[in-house]
């Protein structure tokens, strides 16, 4: 690597993690590794992996992470060791084109779809020299284009071995591919979607592999959660409705028009019943029975009518059969959310802009790994820039089932935190469940941005505290304001990076994944301690059930929940060594409790201050 990159910086750290993770691939066995900020973590766990020989699979965040493996990091090694490496990227089916999709749609006449032929012939050009069909590559479809969702197919909405286009499926190369492939890069969302279809016993999405790494581990158990459960939404009945008019005639429609009205009434019963309700909450007693005899049976009459009518001749094409197969599926989640019960699991619910999902979630997904995953792969490697809480690994190892045996390692940033940061916090504001905190604070942040000339990511708890803030600052700073929600995430960031002394202002997401280097990001304010909200169901379930194994919630699951999502945040500050930046966290409670001192345990060592003269002198010595 030293001869073949020209800027290579030589890091220890970065060495002692390749090394564990070569003798974990050859003796088959696990290990947490944390590595901060400038580790150079991606290059430490592919070069054991290539050089290993071994089929693995590297499971990321998110989709940027991904491509950036794939683009920019395989290309690097590539070049160091003068041959190909054997990787290929695989996303979720919905980013890519499916045939049938796309030349039933642009079959269809309509008035509503300008420039659909200028479409139909790009996209056409498009297909003549793509591999994969592979959404990515349409740098002219924003994110939000309506078209990609006509044109692309979710897994209910799939023909399968039905489909008249199976052997020129993009999806199906993409499989083939990875069948031949030693590394496979993969999102964590992809990943538990496979564990959960190889579980069902049908099939497989990710071939079998021997090898496994997570990066960006911290996420793993809020995404197991998810697909380990059983969710249903509102939305997802009523494209299933759509695509239910689409199949039907004139003649078809009479036979199954009181049964799909059975199923909007359901819908919309269900809409009214929540219509004064918080915005997420559990389900529980009386309410769960009244769904399970009102709406929820409804729908289910409908469902049931539908998929009795497959059997019959009239009804046997791939279209319907694939309909009837969803049709059984939601009958099912209806049953499992509804009216199925276990103490380890909660049915809840939450509201979106366009409707709402019920779920049923398991509160500890340690079971379901042990089973579906740790049992099967011999070789797994859990890595981020945050999993240890005050220097150990106990929080992560217990919230996914990981024996005490499995290798650990921690290796630092690099960077000189006591010299490129400061860390702020005041000791003249109200305790956060005080009534002014959102006011002071407001104006505590109206007093930072005049020092760091805006430059700065603030980031909330809550929108509610978002939202009032906003809404003091907006009108009396003189740098342009960004607030989360106004354009799609990666607008927003863009536009904060392009404009130097800018001020974005964020909740959860944003907590997470932004990599802003440089003065654009000079100044990181954080409003609260990061603790999951007790209102949150899942949350306070997660509490409850702590409790009753006489444990301690907060030592053992809130605390450390928190100080993972504040390294998170801090992770956004220094991206690289020429960064120089203020973290200020407005919340007292760090300097005045008990527990205050396990988050400055848990951050790397850095200077604190209390003044804003301090801030001030801090960016004149810039």
């Amino acid at each position: 690597m030293a001869q073949s990159l020209k800027d290579f910086e030589y890091r220890p750290s970065q060495v002692q993690m390749a090394q564990l993770i070569d003798t974990c691939i050859q003796k088959k066995t696990y290990a947490i590794l944390e590595a901060g900020t400038g580790t150079g973590k991606t290059l430490a766990y592919l070069t054991p992996l290539v050089l290993s020989g071994r089929k693995a699979v590297i499971s990321t965040g998110t989709k940027n992470l991904q491509e950036q493996i794939f683009l920019k990091d395989i290309p690097l090694l590539e070049s160091a060791m003068a041959s190909h490496i054997d990787a290929l990227l695989m996303k979720g089916r919905t980013n890519y084109l499916c045939r049938f999709k796309y030349l039933r749609y642009i079959s269809q006449s309509s008035l509503m779809v300008p420039d659909k032929e200028k479409i139909r012939q790009r996209i056409d050009e498009w297909m003549k020299t793509t591999t994969f069909g592979d959404r990515a590559e349409l740098h002219w479809l924003s994110d939000n284009d309506p078209l990609w969702e006509n044109i692309s197919a979710t897994s209910e909405q799939c023909l399968g071995s039905e489909c008249l286009h199976m052997e020129e499926c993009y999806l199906n190369m993409v499989r083939k591919k990875a069948a031949q492939s030693q590394l496979i890069i993969v999102n964590h969302h992809l990943f538990f979607a496979d564990l959960k279809v190889k579980k069902g016993g049908f099939g497989e999405i990710i071939p079998r592999f021997q090898v496994a790494v997570f990066d960006e581990a911290h996420k793993i158990e809020e995404i197991a959660t998810s697909y380990f459960g059983e969710s249903l939404g509102t939305m997802q009945l009523l494209q299933f409705l759509k695509d239910m008019e689409k199949e039907l005639d004139g003649s078809s429609r009479k036979k199954f028009e009181k049964h799909l009205d059975s199923i909007r009434k359901g819908i919309n019963d269900l809409q009214t019943l929540f219509a004064d309700s918080e915005a997420r909450g559990q389900l529980k007693g009386e309410v769960l029975t009244k769904i399970h005899e009102g709406p929820s049976r409804d729908i289910r009459h409908g469902l049931n009518f539908i998929q009795q009518q497959a059997v019959l001749k009239d009804f046997r094409n791939a279209s319907f059969q694939s309909l009837a197969n969803r049709a059984e599926e939601m009958v099912q989640s209806l049953e499992k959310i509804f009216s199925f019960h276990d103490p380890n699991w909660l049915d809840w619910y939450e509201k979106q802009r366009r409707g709402m999902t019920f779920h049923a979630s398991p509160l500890d997904v340690s079971r379901s790994l042990q089973e579906l995953l740790y049992d099967k792969v011999k070789s797994i490697i859990f890595t981020s820039a945050t999993l240890s809480t005050n220097g150990r690994f106990d929080y992560i190892r217990s919230r996914l089932g990981l024996n005490e045996n499995i290798k650990e390692g921690i290796y630092p940033s690099h960077f000189d935190f006591q010299k490129q940061a400061l860390l702020y916090i005041p000791k003249d504001l109200p305790l956060p469940n005080e009534p002014n905190f959102g006011l002071k604070t407001a104006h505590r942040i109206q007093d930072i941005l005049q020092i760091t000339l805006g430059r700065a990511l603030i980031l909330f708890t809550s929108y509610h505290n978002l939202n009032q803030v906003h809404e003091a600052l907006n009108e009396n700073i003189p740098y342009t304001v960004y607030k989360q929600g106004d354009a799609p995430k990666t607008v927003l960031l863009e536009r904060f990076k392009q404009e130097t002394h800018s001020v974005l202002m964020a909740t959860g997401s944003f907590w997470q994944g932004v990599d802003v280097p440089g003065d654009s990001l000079s100044c990181l304010i954080i409003d609260k301690l990061p603790f999951d909200s007790p209102g949150d169901p899942l949350v306070a379930a997660r509490i409850e059930s702590i409790k009753a194994r006489k444990g301690n919630p907060f030592m053992e699951y809130q605390l450390p929940s928190a100080i993972i999502a504040l390294k998170q945040g801090m992770g956004r500050l220094i991206r690289q060594s020429s960064d120089r930046g203020v973290l200020a966290i407005l919340d007292m409670r760090i300097i005045t409790t008990r527990y205050g001192r396990f988050f400055f345990d848990s951050l790397p060592p850095i200077r604190v201050c209390h003044e804003l003269d301090d801030l001030e002198r801090f960016f004149e010595r810039k």
